[in-house]
């Protein structure tokens, strides 16, 4: 080879360099980039479990409150059906009178 063949290669290769150097950059730039959009995904996860948490607390007491009325019925449907046995009984036992 000669001087001149060599310097041509040595430049040929140097533009290479330089292209896979700007490529290298690219490619850590990509891959930040990469890790940043991977963190906030993370971050998203993290707040969505915590959101979820909630909603089931929520949810569950949304459903304590809308059984109240019905256990409040059923109570007081449950209070007169015992007061009026009670009545009843009363009545049995005091020799039921106004059936004489």
């Amino acid at each position: 080879m000669t001087e001149e063949q060599i310097a041509v290669a040595l430049e040929g290769h140097g533009h290479e360099i330089k292209s896979l150097k700007h490529r290298m950059d690219n490619a850590e730039k990509s891959s930040a980039a990469v890790n940043r959009l991977a963190t906030a995904v993370e971050v998203m996860a993290t707040k969505q479990d915590g959101m979820a948490r909630s909603v089931n607390a929520l949810a569950g007491k949304v459903d304590l409150m809308e059984a109240r009325p019905g256990r409040r019925w059923d109570g007081l449907v449950n209070r007169l059906i015992y007061a009026a046995a009670a009545a009843f009984f009363t009545w049995v036992l005091c020799g039921c009178p106004g059936l004489h």
